[in-house]
C-alpha cells in the first residue's frame, strides 16, 4: 500500500472502512435475526455502523495485518511466519473484547441504558462481551483482514482520482454526521432511538409478534 500516492491511500482506505460500516450494520442484524426474530435499524438513519469502519484503521494502526502483523508499526516475531495469524487473532480478540466493554460501559453511564446485553451467553464477561462472541468477531476480523482488505483497497484505488475523493467525503460525512446526530439523540432519550423494525417470525415461530418486544 505504502507506494502509491498518500491521498489515494486515505481516500481508498476510507471507501474500505465505509464498506466494513455497512458489513456491521449486516452483522448486527444477521445476529438479531437469528437469536431474536428481527431486524432494525440498529439506532441510526443510514444502513452503515461507522464503528465498525473506525475499528479497521484502529486494527490496521495497531495490529497490522495477519500476513505481517506488528504493534505500532514494528514487527512481531517476523522470522516466525507461522505464528503470524494465531498471533494477529489473539490480539483482534483482545480489542474486541476491550471495545465492547468499553463503549457498552460508556454508554451506560453515560444514555443509562444497556446498548447490549451477553449475560446470557456463556463465559461472559461482564455483560458486552464474551468469549464466544469474541472468537467469532475476531474469526471475522482475520479473515477480511487477511483475504478482502486488499483486493476491496485495491478496487478503490482503480477509481477515477476525483470520483474515489468524492464519493469517500460524501459518504464519510454522511456517515459522521449520522452517528453524532443519534448519538445525541440516545443521550437526550436516555435509549434506543429505533425508526423501523422488521419482524422474521420464521426464525422464532414461538413468539407472539403482535405485540412489541424490546430488544
Amino acid at each position: 500500500m505504502g507506494g502509491m500516492d498518500i491521498k489515494m491511500d486515505i481516500w481508498a482506505l476510507y471507501m474500505t472502512a465505509i464498506i466494513v460500516s455497512f458489513m456491521g450494520f449486516a452483522v448486527e442484524n444477521l445476529w438479531l435475526c437469528l437469536t431474536k426474530g428481527y431486524m432494525d435499524n440498529r439506532n441510526m438513519c443510514l444502513p452503515f455502523l461507522i464503528g465498525y469502519g473506525m475499528a479497521m484503521f484502529g486494527l490496521l494502526m495497531l495490529l497490522g495485518t495477519p500476513q505481517n502483523p506488528c504493534f505500532l508499526g514494528k514487527p512481531i516475531l517476523p522470522e516466525y511466519t507461522r505464528l503470524h495469524r494465531p498471533l494477529y487473532f489473539m490480539g483482534a480478540m483482545l480489542c474486541v473484547c476491550a471495545g465492547e466493554i468499553a463503549l457498552g460501559t460508556f454508554v451506560e453511564r453515560t444514555c443509562h441504558f444497556y446498548w447490549w446485553d451477553y449475560s446470557k451467553i456463556p463465559l461472559h464477561i461482564t455483560r458486552y462481551t464474551s468469549v464466544p462472541t469474541s472468537t467469532l468477531f475476531a474469526c471475522a476480523i482475520t479473515i477480511f483482514m487477511e483475504h478482502v482488505l486488499e483486493p476491496l483497497y485495491g478496487y478503490f484505488l482503480s477509481w477515477n482520482a476525483q470520483s474515489l475523493r468524492t464519493a469517500a467525503a460524501v459518504l464519510m460525512l454522511l456517515l459522521t454526521g449520522d452517528f453524532l446526530y443519534n448519538a445525541c439523540l440516545m443521550y437526550k432519550r436516555q435509549g434506543m432511538v429505533r425508526r423501523w423494525r422488521i419482524d422474521i417470525p420464521c426464525f422464532h415461530p414461538d413468539k407472539d409478534y403482535t405485540r412489541c418486544q424490546d430488544p
